[in-house]
């Protein structure tokens, strides 16, 4: 049985309740690679900062720290003594609709971890704090995003640690998105608590429900909802996915309530949290995020219907790709690096599903079936799907409306994206001929790791070239030497993430039986817990 079809197989009773340490270690270091990245730009350009878009979003927790939540028709900050930076930049705009704080439609929970850098920024007297301050808590985010990615593939595949490891990898790829999320935006820490939250039900689908695993799950749709408008299309799949879930698993009556209720704690506490934020934006823009407003405010002009944005293959593909090339590196070939590597990925996804599909009608006595209850890895994908799914939709009403499309705006599929490109790469790898299925997996996924880590670092270092080369690479005096150490720390760790996979050798063998071939049971990276 390849790779992806054993994904899609019934949960296996030999799975590892747990990543190993071994694992776990594995993806903090490339979690913490990328975190480096973000981190390098969070405070070297401290002095330039992008003010149409960072001024916004720093007055956003200027005027909570005010006591105050403000709307899309409050200014920015214009005190030049504390905040000299805003200010200057806020002057420098050609119109009044750019000097208000246009991100107030989103929810506040970004913008509230920004209060203690606005007061601390007061104390030292200091206003490069909060700049500086709020984009490390983005960075620290896009490394917490890209942790959380690894963890969903494991329990989307918790027989095939490898899974895991490459979808970290990837994950960790896109340059570009590591610069963005050095900014001051709230992207990182949005898709990171979606990220928990879906880590959160799958955990409860694959290992039964408990009150910690509950409140887990709740904690992290609130966190989500009250971070970025999205959040809440995770909430409501994922406590969508979870009452399903457990309801065909059982059909009773008491099956039914234990369902309904779950559902309604996971996504009832949510929204009892931050439903009011949405209801406020409906009340004064007309709708729960105030797209409309903002696109006639700045005169948006409509550059395509929905349908044909839905449907311009290359409009999509070009903004797929542009998430790994910057657009320094646009034209150089290494978009054809991108598609090949994709390509081969769904060409190893569909011959794998093809194969289930055939072992399992095989099994059934017919040529295609279904599984009664749907597996964990059913549902964590459909999930991941229907959710970037109704993503692409927003996003194709937003470009359809004339807004500006940017590569941040993709982060939010970075899940998705990973796990089917890890398990589409290893289901090629296991139909090639050669040593045992997992060391072999092991083995290729560090490999290809490693080469994805090489293409993350020579893209970044073209955007830190360009940096130094605009007379951009300008930190806080009492900060300089910091951002090249946290850079080299972030190589070493990303070093060692592909090394370590390579030099541990395969642990004592336990076979099992799965559907007509055998599969090795026992770990090696990621190990019995």
């Amino acid at each position: 049985m390849s790779h992806a079809a054993a994904v899609l197989a019934s949960e296996p009773t030999d799975a590892p309740a747990r990543p190993s340490a071994r694992l776990v270690a594995v993806l903090a270091l490339l979690a913490a690679f990328a975190a480096s990245m973000s981190l390098y730009f969070a405070t070297t350009q401290a002095l330039s900062y992008h003010a149409r878009d960072e001024g916004p979003n720093a007055s956003y927790a200027i005027t909570l720290h005010g006591g105050e939540l403000p709307t899309i028709d409050t200014p920015v900050a214009q005190d030049r003594d504390r905040f000299p930076q805003i200010t200057r930049g806020a002057n420098r705009e050609e119109f009044d609709r750019h000097r208000m704080i246009w991100t107030a439609n989103h929810p506040p929970l970004y913008y509230l971890l920004g209060v203690p850098w606005v007061a601390l920024a007061d104390t030292l007297d200091n206003p490069q704090v909060l700049i500086a301050g709020m984009r490390v808590t983005s960075a620290l985010a896009y490394g917490a995003l890209v942790f959380l990615v690894g963890l969903i593939a494991f329990e989307v595949t918790p027989r095939r640690p490898a899974a895991a490891l490459l979808a970290t990898a990837i994950t960790a790829s896109p340059a570009v998105l590591a610069v963005s999320a050095g900014f001051i935006m709230n992207d990182s820490l949005a898709v990171a608590a979606s990220s928990l939250t879906v880590l959160a039900t799958l955990r409860i689908l694959r290992l039964g429900v408990t009150r910690n695993r509950m409140i887990v799950m709740a904690v992290a749709g609130t966190l989500a909802a009250a971070t970025k408008a999205p959040g809440v299309i995770t909430v409501i799949m994922c406590g969508a996915a979870l009452g399903v879930t457990l309801l065909l698993r059982d059909r009773g009556r008491k099956g039914f309530l234990r369902a309904t209720w779950l559902t309604a704690i996971a996504t009832g506490v949510p929204g009892l949290a931050i439903g009011w934020f949405y209801v406020r934006n409906i009340v004064l823009y007309g709708d729960a995020t105030a797209s409309t407003a903002l696109l006639e405010r700045y005169q948006r002009v409509q550059v395509d219907t929905w349908f044909e944005v839905m449907t311009a293959p290359r409009f999509w593909h070009g903004w797929y790709d542009h998430l790994w090339v910057p657009y320094q590196l646009r034209g150089t070939g290494l978009h054809w690096v991108i598609d090949t590597i994709t390509l081969v990925a769904l060409l190893g996804l569909a011959l794998g599903v093809g194969a289930r599909l055939r072992d399992h009608g095989r099994e059934q006595g017919l040529v295609v079936g279904a599984p009664r209850v749907p597996s964990v890895a059913t549902v964590g994908l459909l999930v991941l799907i229907a959710h970037a799914f109704v993503i692409i939709v927003n996003l194709a009403q937003f470009r359809s409306g004339g807004g500006n499309p940017h590569e941040r705006y993709l982060m939010t599929i970075m899940p998705l994206v990973a796990i089917v490109l890890s398990v589409g790469l290893l289901a090629i790898v296991d139909a090639l001929p050669w040593g045992e299925i997992r060391r072999r997996e092991e083995i290729a996924a560090a490999l290809i790791s490693a080469f994805l880590m090489g293409m993350a670092a020579a893209t970044f270092s073209v955007s830190v070239r360009t940096q130094i080369h605009l007379g951009m690479d300008r930190m806080l005096p009492e900060i300089r030497p910091l951002p090249y150490v946290v850079l080299g720390v972030g190589a070493l760790c990303a070093a060692a993430a592909v090394v370590l996979p390579l030099v541990w050798g395969p642990p004592t063998r336990r076979r099992s039986v799965v559907g007509r071939s055998e599969a090795i049971a026992a770990e090696t990276v990621g190990g019995p817990a």
